[in-house]
């Protein structure tokens, strides 16, 4: 589960790594003069999270890694780059700003800067910088070196070729180092009969659903260290400050000058002190509720909820073998049954049944157990103290009770919405690109793998040959590109319908659709839960007449009440959302647009150059613009007299 970090108990000295390796350079012949109104123009296109969790502090122990030292390593040696060019003049700053009094601030040259330190960009910057060609990367933010706090999780099946296509980039060591916890099998719990079935006369059954899957949680500091490394030991450079800003619209950020956009790279200046670090390349993780990254349909999202304590227990229910109805020895991913607790004191029973919940359960030790009451998807969300409530009456319900809490978190995910608006010159990935699966939130596997292929597509822009040939904004399309495919957006499409299903069902609804979804034969259930190109299962569902076969076999196994509401349902989504469903399971409608066809589009247009020409003559007569700026003009296109 994505279980991204928002919030920190406390904050660490904002410390710099200082190593700052030459930009692999391009031509810049532009005047500084004349940035702005560069800049301006770019400025003037069409227009195109965050996952949360807030840990409290341990009763017990120190929830937090102590501070990195402080202490710089020594500069790596110089090293040989495929170059864009030769620079013969510092890159131009129209906002230069100043460091201690000492001045006007030097730009620090990068091909990449990545915005966030959670999984997202760490493991971008980690692939990048165990490239042979050894690109220039910069990690930039002020959390660095926290400990990252969510409980992720994950099948085994698809952090294991997570492993081999990490080890493959030369970053090793996911399933060694990577894993806490592992279960050989995994439970469910939905309210069924003897028989499997769900709604029967006599209430809510009690039937163990096992899944024959094994899981695993993942170890967040074993990640941290595959992914961010050691000082001294880190291929990429880590600047500990934020970039404070927000995209009002794309390419356009308050306040100005934060984000300086320029013909061949793009400026950020640092919050704290005012650095300013240039970079060919700029990579937004700063998860789902990102600010540099403009995406639409956010009123559509729904919101993942939960409530997680990692404790210790007594009572009647706990047992060598199980606490309450969880087998110690497995994984338990959902449990929806409400009948037992419901009627608790401090709980409305009506609310139970129309905005439901369900437990996963993690048995971490003999002692030890994880438990999160969770919310699927909501809007609006669901309560997080009415989360706690819950949990607490349903383990009572099994004679179990929290004598010792180590931790708690706050889970808080957005999920569906649209992909990032085209034409955007910072490049999202993981949450901040909308990766989070809009039915399940499941994100960290997704992300691990989308990144691979941005990877790629990076080195593959910064392999460009002469200047002339860089363009950031055509670069930044076709990393994105790479992230959001047409057959990718068809996929995710399919998924925003599921998630906009299972957002509108009461407990019963719930119940029933998963006790369908689990009647599936594992790949194609195991496939939709991935979603992505390069994890297992995804051959189920990567392709219309894949995911139509699936849809068709769904629908079969579902209890009559549910199905009729989700043929309905399709109906309904698509009279009201246009015909991304139907573009998703037909070969109708056409193809999702690419991201870099906005760019070569927007390129193409010429415009109306008479009124261009008129007005830039009346500016001319006003004194506002000068020669020069008109000739810069004249090479740009955009006047032709």
């Amino acid at each position: 589960k994505l279980l991204s970090p928002l919030f920190c108990a406390h904050e660490k000295d904002c410390k710099m790594e200082r190593r700052t390796p030459p930009l692999r350079s391009r031509r810049n012949k532009v005047p500084s003069a004349l940035t702005s109104l560069t800049a301006c123009l770019l400025h003037l296109l069409p227009p195109g999270g965050a996952v949360a969790s807030r840990v409290l502090p341990s009763r017990t122990t120190a929830a937090f890694l102590p501070p990195r030292s402080a202490a710089s390593p020594p500069p790596r040696k110089a090293r040989a780059v495929p170059s864009h060019g030769s620079r013969s003049t510092p890159l131009p700053s129209s906002s230069a700003g100043t460091v201690d009094g000492a001045g006007a601030a030097e730009e620090e040259r990068y091909d990449v800067a990545i915005l966030g330190s959670g999984p997202a960009g760490c493991s971008l910057a980690a692939l990048l910088a165990a490239d042979p060609s050894r690109p220039s990367v910069a990690l930039i933010s002020r959390e660095a070196d926290s400990r990252w706090i969510p409980n992720y999780g994950s099948w085994t099946e698809e952090w294991r070729a997570l492993d081999v296509l990490y080890a493959a980039k030369g970053v090793g060591g996911l399933m060694e180092r990577g894993v806490d916890t592992a279960w050989e099998d995994t439970d469910c719990f939905f309210g069924e009969d003897s028989e499997g079935n769900v709604g029967g006369d006599d209430g809510e059954g009690s039937f163990r659903r096992t899944l024959g899957r094994d899981y695993l949680r993942v170890s967040r500091t074993g990640l941290k260290d595959v992914l961010y490394g050691e000082d001294g030991s880190r291929k990429f450079d880590v600047i500990r400050e934020n970039v404070s800003a927000a995209a009002t619209t794309p390419n356009v950020f308050s306040p100005s000058g934060v984000l300086e956009l320029r013909p061949e790279d793009t400026v950020l200046t640092t919050s704290e002190s005012g650095r300013k670090i240039a970079a060919a390349i700029v990579v937004d993780a700063t998860g789902a509720e990102s600010r540099f990254t403009v995406r639409d349909g956010r009123e559509k999202e729904g919101y993942q909820i939960a409530y997680g304590v990692e404790a210790r227990v007594e009572g009647p229910g706990v047992t060598e073998e199980f606490v309450g109805d969880y087998d110690r020895n497995k994984m338990t991913l959902f449990d929806y049954r409400s009948e037992k607790w419901r009627d608790a004191d401090g709980l409305d029973s009506a609310r139970v049944k129309r905005e439901p919940t369900f437990n996963y359960v993690m048995p971490l030790s003999k002692d030890v157990i994880f438990f999160e009451e969770t919310s699927l998807v909501a809007n609006p969300a669901v309560s997080f103290r009415d989360c706690k409530r819950r949990l607490t009456a349903r383990l009572a319900s099994m004679g179990v009770s929290i004598t010792d809490v180590i931790e708690e978190e706050l889970c808080y995910i957005p999920m569906g919405g649209d992909v990032p608006r085209p034409g955007q010159r910072v490049v999202p990935v993981g949450a901040a690109a909308g990766v989070v699966h809009p039915s399940t939130g499941f994100q960290l596997c997704r992300c691990l793998a989308s990144n691979v292929q941005v990877a790629d597509q990076v080195l593959a822009e910064l392999a460009v040959d002469g200047a002339a040939l860089f363009d950031p904004d055509a670069a930044a399309a076709r990393i994105l590109d790479r992230t959001w495919t047409p057959d990718a957006v068809r996929q995710r499409n399919f998924a925003v319908f599921g998630g906009d299903f299972l957002m509108k069902q009461n407990v019963d609804g719930l119940k029933g659709f998963f006790s369908g979804f689990f009647k599936l034969d594992q790949g194609m259930w195991a496939g939709f839960l991935a979603g992505w190109d390069g994890l297992p299962n995804n051959e189920f569902h990567e392709s219309w007449w894949r995911r139509i076969v699936f849809g068709v076999t769904f629908l079969t196994k579902l209890p009559l009440a549910v199905g009729a509401d989700m043929a309905g349902s399709i109906l309904k989504f698509t009279l009201d959302e246009g015909l991304g469903l139907i573009q998703s399971v037909t070969p109708l409608a056409g193809e999702p647009a690419k991201y870099e066809d906005y760019i070569k589009f927007r390129k193409s247009v010429v415009g109306d150059e008479w009124a261009k020409t008129e007005a830039m003559d009346m500016y001319k007569e006003m004194g506002e613009v000068n020669k020069e700026e008109i000739d810069i003009l004249k090479e740009m296109g955009g006047v032709n007299k």
